[in-house]
Formats: structure tokens, C-alpha cells, sequence
């Protein structure tokens, strides 16, 4: 049992941060880990059927000859049960759907009678997501996790104060695969605009301020905010009636 556990709310109901550090027989693990890149992952488990539904979005690129190459390959589909998988790109983003036939990650859950909160991310090859439960049933499973993938590879941490949980909440959103459509050097110059108060009214530190600390030139540091702002809008405009 994992001692020390302190319930996040009354009645010893707790949300614990789990990282799983190995891809075990994931599809989507895999993928992840061969393009680099982050996946967000929706499981669906379908009422009164061995059934589970699987949506996933990422913006990694190459993500579909990745997912080609490892359909030519029968043993991933057999390690991770999957029934038929298909991935199409819709505008600049790629959609991963399938049907699996048993899902051992979502099974471990319901044997211990805790929730794994949709949807949850990996990261090349890493997997994180949000578990609730009863702090008792929460203990037991992450005893279970740990023997089925490995204690060396996997992290906890018990989200026990309301900002935890918004930092976990963020963190397993649309908001984090985002950042894959940025590229290295416009989340570095993102990063230290926003750091600087680049964003503040009135402006703490101007793009020459910035382009100087970067040893970039004005012209070029407004360049790349320009695209990097562009690529995160096209998003969020489309949540706008």
C-alpha cells in the first residue's frame, strides 16, 4: 500500500497525477514515441460490450506514416487488442480512431473501482492522466500499476490542493498538444516575451529588448511571434459562435 496519501477533499476521495513511463502494448504509446510527439487520448469503453472506442488528436508530424508502418506490422495490433484503427488529417491536425477489443490500462482501473479522468495524453511514449477515487481504492491501484508496468516506471503525485488539480486538469488538454505546432524557436522567444512582460499594458520589454536578450533581431523576434500567436488563434477561433 502507498502510505501517506492525504485526501484531497472530505469523505477521502482523493485525484492522483499518474506518469507511466513505458509504452507496455499501447498503439497509440508507440506512435507517440516514435514521431516525438504529444497525443491526446480519449477512451470510450462501450456499455455492456468488450468494446472500447478510441479518438486521439495530436499535431506531430509524420504522425500518419507512422501509423501506416505499424499497421503493416500484425504484432502491435495483436499486443494491443485493437480491433481496426484509421487516421486522416483534418486541417493541420491528425485524427486517430479506432476500436479495441480489451484495454488492460482501462481494466486495471475498473477492477479497483477508481475513474480515469478523459481525456489523457502521452508524450513520446510516456503516458499521464488524472485517477479518482476512494483513497483506499486509489492505494490498491497503484500497487496494481506499478506490478503491471514497473515500479521504475511509474511516477504519482497526489494532486491534494485546488491548484494541482487545475495544473493537472490543463495539463491533459487540448492545450498541451498545441504546442507541438510551435516550432522550438517560437516557443523559446514565446517563453521569454511573456517571462519579460512583453504582454503587459503597458509593455514591461519591447521585441528589441527581447530580440537583444536572444541575440535575435527585432524584425526576426516579430516574426516568429507573429506565427507562433497565428498557429494558437486558428484554434481558439474556432470555439467562437
Amino acid at each position: 500500500m502507498i502510505s501517506g496519501l492525504n485526501s484531497l477533499y472530505d469523505y477521502n476521495i482523493g485525484i492522483f497525477n499518474v506518469r507511466i513511463r513505458t509504452t507496455k502494448s499501447s498503439f497509440l504509446g508507440k506512435i507517440s514515441e516514435l514521431s516525438g510527439s504529444k497525443i491526446l487520448v480519449n477512451v470510450y469503453p462501450v456499455p455492456k460490450e468488450s468494446l472500447y472506442v478510441i479518438i486521439a488528436l495530436t499535431y506531430g508530424v509524420n504522425v500518419d506514416k507512422i501509423v501506416k508502418q505499424l499497421l503493416m506490422n500484425d504484432y502491435y495490433l495483436r499486443r494491443s487488442k485493437i480491433i481496426s484503427v484509421k487516421s486522416r488529417k483534418v486541417d493541420d491536425i491528425y485524427v486517430i480512431y479506432g476500436l479495441k477489443r480489451e484495454c488492460e490500462f482501462y481494466r486495471l482501473a475498473q477492477a479497483c473501482n477508481v475513474h480515469i479522468i478523459s481525456p489523457y495524453i502521452f508524450t513520446k511514449g510516456s503516458r499521464d492522466y488524472l485517477v479518482v477515487g476512494k483513497t483506499d481504492y486509489l492505494s490498491d491501484y497503484i500497487e496494481r500499476v506499478a506490478e503491471y508496468y514497473g515500479r521504475e516506471n511509474v511516477d504519482v503525485v497526489n494532486l491534494n490542493i485546488p491548484e494541482k488539480v487545475v495544473a493537472g486538469i490543463m495539463k491533459n488538454s487540448v492545450m498541451n498538444i498545441v504546442l507541438d505546432k510551435l516550432t522550438p524557436a517560437e516557443r523559446k522567444i514565446v517563453k521569454n516575451a511573456y517571462e519579460r512582460g512583453y504582454f503587459e499594458y503597458p509593455k514591461v520589454a519591447g521585441q528589441d529588448e527581447i530580440g537583444s536578450y536572444l541575440g535575435l533581431s527585432k524584425v526576426t523576434v516579430s516574426i516568429h511571434l507573429r506565427k507562433a500567436f497565428r498557429k494558437v488563434i486558428k484554434d481558439l477561433v474556432y470555439l467562437i459562435d
